[in-house]
């Protein structure tokens, strides 16, 4: 009999270390989730807008590449000035001086002169200007519209407010679901944000060609951004009760 109960005793503490060393499994299995993901997403007017501008030329020497262009950019910031363009407002985003080759049979490739590219990149705060200085560029000496790109100063609002809107949409479906399930939801016991994403808008390539075009001809560059759109998505766990 002795030997029984202490066998017996020995069952009971493997049983309580055993419960002691996995104290949540049988639990966890008795909590009820539901799963959902929630979206949200909001359609802001940009304030804020970078033209990408630039400037090429060629000529035997380099060196003379270099002096046409400088006078191109020089012309051309002058008359960004002239529109209240602040030079801080202007960086330079490239710059390459590289050789032009031609090949021939006999000698093979042969350098017949230099080209260089200057590439600067205008902020605008004021988007009626884009035009305007897409134009003042163009007459003035640049080559190339490379991009216009509308954003936002500070997106940090409109993130905060899609992902509010995601949140709600997540919890109205865990409420949906619940109920229809027969079901009283309970909290929430994960929430988290896989993916806010937002993008800016570029004016595409065929509004490109039309802008140039249009200046070319005289008339006026007429731009008219698009709306910008924040995307939000929250993954959430509620428990049911």
């Amino acid at each position: 009999m002795q030997h029984l109960g202490l066998g017996f005793r020995v069952v009971i503490i493997t049983i309580a270390l055993v419960w002691i060393a996995f104290p949540g499994v049988g639990f966890a299995q008795e909590i009820r989730q539901v799963y959902v993901q929630g979206q949200g997403s909001i359609r802001v007017d940009p304030d804020l807008a970078y033209v990408n501008l630039g400037v090429v030329t060629q000529a035997p020497e380099a060196d003379e590449a270099q002096t046409k262009n400088a006078i191109n950019m020089r012309n051309i910031l002058a008359a960004l000035g002239e529109l209240g363009i602040k030079g801080e407002d202007i960086e330079t985003s490239y710059f390459n001086v590289y050789p032009v080759y031609r090949y021939s049979e006999e000698k093979g490739d042969q350098i017949t002169g230099y080209r260089v590219s200057n590439t600067i990149s205008v902020m605008l705060r004021d988007l009626s200007k884009v035009g305007e200085v897409i134009d003042a560029a163009i007459k003035t000496g640049a080559t190339n519209v490379n991009s216009v790109r509308f954003t936002l100063a500070d997106e940090e609002p409109w993130r905060d407010k899609a992902l509010t809107l995601a949140v709600e949409n997540g919890r109205r479906k865990a409420g949906v679901m619940a109920t229809a399930a027969g079901e009283k939801l309970g909290p929430i016991m994960v929430i988290r944000d896989p993916n806010t994403q937002f993008e800016p808008y570029y004016a595409g390539n065929e509004m490109m060609v039309k802008m140039v075009a249009s200046s070319d001809r005289g008339m006026p560059t007429y731009i008219q951004p698009g709306k910008l759109e924040i995307k939000a998505i929250v993954e959430m766990v509620f428990a049911l009760e």
